[in-house]
């Protein structure tokens, strides 16, 4: 008989991977198993082993699909077919029980080898884990793969058998040959990875109202994703010891290794006309577990665990929270179910805005989604927090109703403030607020502090100065800053004219005192002619 060639190529054993659903056909059956021929000779030196590459995919027909006897290797397309790390296999020794054939998914077919120690292997980032079985034909067998549950993958693929080593049939002229190291391509449906992003106040309600021009923080919180790292024991063989007491004895040595997400972004877009940000942003980011009794723990990540980039463009400031790998490993060690938040510092501004709202989005890259995934807080069913803002209106006009400029009001908070004239409302800068009318006899107050629930609020307004030749209103309005337009107050200024002089109003009054001042000193210039005269007489 002709000495076959062995030839050490990627080879595809048969397996299974039981479908996620009924559209799957997958090239091999469940209890295929690779049976070896007598045109290839076996050596009883080589090392044996199974290498898995675990892929996800969008396509429920590939569920289940191995590629069959086309020898694919890995998939070409990585967007379609993302390799996912952090997924674990158990490997046993099986031998065949009974008469029937072998069946992966029938236990009363096989029966266990306790001869062999079961191996547990995970994937890398690459999506690979190789389990080592052993050298020569000792290694030689059935082996049961049974890939273990995960909340990355939404239902792990069903128990397959690979028999070691792997006939592999040669081309037409061509020897078969044996494949030592059998390499299995098993694909799974990856689980709904979300980070469910919310923005809300630092004290978890959805509606706040300050002054324009006041500090607002805003939480910006993800959920852990549940694939952030994938663990396991991989298996690194077998070593031999000598005890202390002089018996030589075997062991088998193993090793804990994890992967990690490789991203984890938080970003948002504010508005620069309606806020601003220092050059600190970002004044916390915490990890939140809570226990099963209920109870609340907060860990606050350092400097080193994330970092923060501010971009202006276009009238926009860009805020990024990226975790760095020291932020996601700390995160990854939270419990399941723990959150993320970093709270953002603004500055918040109004003009004639009634209301300034705001969203995030996350960028991420877990150990079941390399390709990333992208979630944002403007979704429906889910709120935005929001800023409300009031106004106020006010409306001056003569008796006739004519429309009259240059009147000025301050705002109170009280109506005994109001009357006192004292502890005016103020603006960020600590000056007290007050406007003027245009010519339309308009004049309108913004950004004011309301209810954030009703989005109203009362305060007082006097009128400081007339307008020249009117009367100042000794009046207190009570008028409701809220969202809207309408005149919230209408002050009539009667005239005041003798002789069409002007008696009251900042201007008047400069003007009255300076006509005064000029008929003293005409007064005066005539008491001086006159005594001049008469000296002369």
């Amino acid at each position: 008989m002709k000495k076959g060639k062995i030839i050490r190529f990627v080879g595809v054993c048969g397996l299974a991977l039981g479908a996620l659903g009924a559209a799957t056909a997958p090239v091999l059956t469940t209890n295929h198993v690779a049976t070896v021929t007598a045109t290839a000779i076996e050596d009883n030196t080589s090392d044996r082993a199974i290498t898995i590459h675990k892929y996800g995919t969008d396509d429920a027909t590939q569920v289940g699909q191995n590629g069959g006897t086309t020898l694919p290797g890995a998939p070409s397309d990585s967007t379609k077919n993302p390799p996912l790390a952090g997924i674990s296999f158990k490997v046993e020794k099986i031998t065949k029980a009974g008469t029937e054939k072998l069946n992966a998914a029938d236990s009363s077919t096989y029966s266990v080898d306790a001869s062999f120690s079961a191996k547990t292997v995970t994937t890398d980032s690459t999506g690979t884990a190789v389990a080592d079985l052993g050298s020569g034909q000792a290694a030689d067998g059935y082996y049961l793969v049974t890939e273990q549950a995960s909340a990355a993958i939404a239902k792990a693929s069903a128990p397959f058998i690979v028999h070691i080593p792997l006939n592999v049939k040669g081309a037409a002229g061509s020897d078969d040959s044996l494949e030592y190291n059998v390499n299995v391509y098993p694909k799974n449906q990856v689980a709904s990875i979300k980070l469910n992003p919310t923005k809300t106040f630092p004290d978890g309600t959805m509606a706040d109202s300050v002054k324009s021009g006041a500090s607002v923080s805003w939480d910006l919180t993800i959920d852990r994703p549940v694939d952030i790292h994938g663990s396991g024991v991989v298996d690194d063989g077998t070593s031999t010891s000598t005890s202390d007491s002089g018996d030589g004895t075997t062991t088998t040595t193993t090793k804990k290794w994890t992967t990690y997400a490789s991203e984890l972004k938080m970003t948002d877009v504010l508005d620069d006309t309606k806020m601003s940000v220092g050059d600190n942003p970002i004044s916390s980011v915490t990890i939140t577990s809570t226990d099963e009794g209920g109870t609340e723990a907060k860990t606050a990540l350092t400097a080193d665990d994330y970092k923060v980039e501010k971009t202006t463009a276009d009238g926009k400031t860009t805020v990024t929270v990226e975790l760095t790998d020291s932020g996601i490993q700390k995160f990854a060690a939270a419990p399941d179910g723990s959150k993320l938040t970093a709270t953002l510092d603004t500055t918040v501004k109004a003009d004639s805005s009634a209301a300034i709202d705001n969203t995030f989005s996350t960028d991420y890259k877990g150990t079941a989604t390399p390709n990333g995934e992208t979630e944002t807080t403007n979704t429906p069913g889910n709120p935005k927090p929001t800023v409300y803002f009031g106004n106020v209106d006010v409306m001056k006009t003569d008796d006739a109703g004519k429309a009259l400029a240059k009147a000025t009001f301050t705002l109170y908070p009280t109506e005994a403030d109001a009357k006192a004239g004292t502890n005016p409302v103020t603006t960020e800068k600590g000056d007290p607020v007050t406007v003027t009318t245009d010519d339309s006899g308009k004049a309108e107050i913004t950004g004011l502090e309301v209810d954030p629930t009703s989005k109203t609020k009362d305060y007082y307004l006097v009128e400081t100065a007339a307008p020249v030749g009117y009367d100042v209103d000794p009046q207190v309005f009570k008028v409701t800053a809220t969202q809207d337009s309408k005149v919230d107050a209408t002050v009539k200024d009667h005239d005041n004219l003798i002789p069409n002089l002007p008696l009251t109003g900042s201007q008047g009054r400069i003007l009255l005192y300076a006509l005064t001042t000029g008929l003293i000193v005409i007064g005066a210039t005539g008491v001086i002619v006159i005594k001049k005269r008469q000296r002369n007489a």
